[in-house]
């Protein structure tokens, strides 16, 4: 049985303010995106991990060197796991680029690609191929063991969607909390769901 624990990121500047700062901006956690970032890694402790894989965003390292810390574990980079290139988006605010665009969100999980390209948008397809194979690649190579895996909102969305048949709608309703666990299993070279969104209890009472 292998388990491939994804990861969010703790709060970080950007989320605070709403700014689509993708791969390339720096944004760095806040107080408050360190404490949980801390407080899920003491429930990460428990889950006998013996690899973690990170992106090479800053707010992703900084939330990786946090957890292993408290896990005792060395991190490696993988560019598979980086935040979706925002391209001509990055450093706007979500909601001018609602005001000003429309929902390009929605439109993402659809796979228009004809209305993101104009804006140099990563195209959702793309984010599930990386995604796929680095679960394919990632879970032959720690066969048996569980591997955890520090990224971003979309690509966790991508191995939902990887997953489960869910219409763009609800895939862009699903909110991924900020260090916030979803966890996969597969048994029999098959993936499944084991929990989404899973955090420490006292968090589910005000986000």
């Amino acid at each position: 049985m292998n388990l491939a624990i994804f990861m969010r990121h703790g709060q970080a500047d950007n989320n605070v303010n709403r700014v689509l700062v993708g791969r390339h901006l720096e944004s760095h956690l806040t107080e408050k995106g360190q404490m949980q970032v801390k407080e899920t890694a003491k429930l990460l402790k428990s889950m006998s991990i013996s690899k973690i894989y990170s992106s090479p965003v800053t707010r992703a390292i900084e939330t990786t060197q946090i957890v292993g810390e408290e896990l005792g574990l060395d991190y490696e980079i993988d560019d598979r796991l980086y935040e979706i290139d925002l391209g001509k988006l990055a450093g706007t605010n979500y909601d001018e680029v609602l005001n000003k665009y429309g929902n390009l969100f929605l439109s993402f999980y659809m796979g228009d690609d004809s209305v993101l390209s104009n804006h140099g948008v990563e195209s959702f397809t793309a984010v599930k191929s990386r995604i796929r194979d680095l679960l394919d690649q990632v879970m032959a190579r720690h066969n048996n063991h569980n591997v955890l895996l520090v990224t971003h909102l979309d690509p966790i969305k991508a191995a939902i969607s990887y997953i489960l048949d869910l219409k763009p709608e609800s895939l862009y309703k699903w909110h991924m909390r900020n260090a916030a666990l979803t966890i996969l299993k597969q048994e029999f070279k098959t993936w499944s769901i084991s929990a989404v969104n899973f955090m420490g209890a006292q968090r589910y009472l005000y986000e």
